[in-house]
This record gives C-alpha cells, structure tokens and sequence, in this order.
C-alpha cells in the first residue's frame, strides 16, 4: 500500500511494502516507511520475524554495497551474509506507520555491518530489531574477470 509520500519501493522485483524516504550512501544510512497490515503482524502480536528479517536483510545488503562503492569504488562490493538476526520487541496494530531505519555501523571493516530499527513514526516505541552483518566475496569472479580491468 502506498502512503501518498513517495514511491513505492519494490526489493527483488516484488513490492515489500516499504517507501524509502530518506538515504545517504556515503553516511550509511538509510530510512523506510511501512504502514503495518494485518498480515504483518504474527501470532504473539508482534511484528513477524521473518518479515523483520526479510526486509533486514534486502535493505542492509543494497545499503552496505551502495555505501562500499561509494567510499571505496575500486574494491569488491559482492558479499554473502555471515550472521542476520532478528528480534520483534513489542507488540503492533494493524495500521500503525513504522520507521524502518538502516545505518551502517562499521564498512570500514573486512566484515562490514548495519543495524535496522523498526520504530513507530510518532511515538518513536521501538517494535522490532535487526542486525546484520555480510563477508566481502568475490562469487562472481569479478576481480579475475578480462573485463573488470577496464572498468
């Protein structure tokens, strides 16, 4: 569902729900919205952890790349996820607009990692947390690639 305030944000082809409304590549940061759906919610009431996860992990994955190519655009930005958790905190309703925020807290490192919060858009309460954090890897062959020398 739209929220009239910007466009809808599709990860992988499929639309997640989520309009993103603020980013700075080379800060690490990135901000969504979602407006919560019944279907959103699991059965203890909280956000579902699988979609807390899911959107952790498609968010933070375009957010540590996009930030690594900023700052250091010679160097491989392919990675693999080494640890992604997430934990729903408190309960939710349906029709409660959330924040979703993304910050990237240590790319510099060979293990680069960002943190997501899902917090309310009024109250700031806290609903849900991620982490995750990728290993720079080259599954590709990029670096060894003929073509990539002339990049």
């Amino acid at each position: 569902m739209s929220l009239g305030l910007a466009p809808q944000h599709e990860t992988f082809g499929a639309d997640d729900g989520t309009t993103i409304h603020d980013t700075d590549v080379e800060r690490g940061y990135l901000l969504l919205k979602l407006l919560v759906e019944e279907h959103h919610i699991g059965t203890g009431g909280t956000l579902d952890e699988g979609l807390v996860a899911t959107l952790a992990d498609n968010h933070t994955t375009f957010l540590l790349v996009a930030h690594s190519l900023a700052l250091h655009p010679e160097d491989m930005p392919i990675s693999v996820s080494v640890c992604l958790s997430a934990q729903a905190l408190a309960p939710i309703c349906p029709g409660t607009l959330i924040d979703i925020v993304c910050r990237v807290t240590n790319a510099a490192l060979d293990k680069p990692h960002a943190t997501v919060v899902f917090q309310d858009s009024h109250t700031r309460t806290v609903y849900a947390v991620a982490s995750q954090t990728k290993h720079t890897k080259d599954v590709l062959g990029y670096q060894h690639h003929p073509a990539s020398s002339k990049l």
